[in-house]
């Protein structure tokens, strides 16, 4: 029934990354109505998948790699929307719905996570863990999408091409503006994510660091986006600049999210205790 489900949510995602293409090509209000429409509709699914889930299991069951990226889709397709009601940027939209559509793939070609949680990870310290975490992370997906989104529209003005795009998303001041409030949101979470994840590893193995990949890869990427926002605070980074370090800083996050279990062994990816 869980696979069920998440099928029917990557389908709701798929749809509505077709809608905000549209959207992207066509700026008209009805296409961007559609996707916000199949977005919400594919987060009630998931929604309804982890409810689910959860009550069979008696616990949340987030130890396997598969119900992680699944997890993290759903954060950042609820960050998405809740941003939304404020800022108004369905083009965002056009990379959020990819995104969490990618992550549900990848999650139902990992297979069913099971109800079993490995008794090591039997503790709430988990969920707090990785909610903080991927919350950090889902902010970051946007952060991301409008640094894109930033960096496109530049070589459009520079060149003096109007599109869609061009048409469709706020002034340039305002995208930088977009980039340094989701980096002052996201980094405080994944900080606490990397907090609450060496508190419990040392209550539970002895050690508040293991050098294992996932470990190395949070740090490096917690580093980089910590150089950023620095740099934005104080040396007043902003533009192009700190639009290409939240790209590169996503490209890691979304790198070993997809890919670094399936060739790194690790407590985090639940495959050993």
């Amino acid at each position: 029934m869980y696979q069920s489900l998440l099928q029917a949510t990557a389908g709701f995602y798929l749809l509505a990354t077709g809608a905000f293409i549209l959207y992207l090509f066509y700026p008209r209000e009805s296409f961007s109505r559609a996707g916000q429409g199949l977005l919400l509709a594919g987060f009630a699914g998931h929604a309804a998948k982890f409810t689910l889930l959860f009550h069979d299991a008696g616990f949340p069951a987030l130890a396997q790699t598969s119900a992680t990226l699944s997890f993290y889709g759903w954060l950042m397709v609820g960050v998405y929307l809740t941003v939304q009601l404020k800022y108004r940027l369905p083009i965002l939209g056009g990379f959020v719905a990819p995104l969490a559509f990618l992550m549900s793939l990848r999650s139902i070609a990992l297979g069913d996570p099971g109800l079993e949680t490995p008794p090591a990870l039997l503790t709430y310290w988990l969920p707090l863990h990785v909610t903080l975490a991927l919350l950090g992370n889902a902010v970051f997906a946007l952060a991301f999408a409008v640094s894109v989104v930033y960096l496109l529209l530049r070589r459009q003005l520079k060149n003096k091409r109007m599109t869609g795009l061009s048409r469709s998303v706020p002034a340039l001041e305002t995208l930088d503006r977009l980039n340094k409030i989701f980096l002052v949101w996201g980094f405080p979470f994944m900080t606490l994510g990397i907090l609450t994840g060496s508190v419990w590893a040392h209550a539970q193995w002895g050690t508040y660091w293991s050098w294992e990949p996932r470990q190395i890869t949070s740090a490096l990427t917690w580093l980089l986006y910590g150089i950023l926002l620095h740099g934005r605070l104080t040396a007043g980074w902003r533009g192009r600049k700190a639009a290409v370090w939240t790209i590169a800083g996503f490209m890691i996050v979304l790198a070993y999210f997809l890919w670094g279990d399936a060739f790194f062994l690790s407590r985090h990816g639940g495959r050993f205790e």
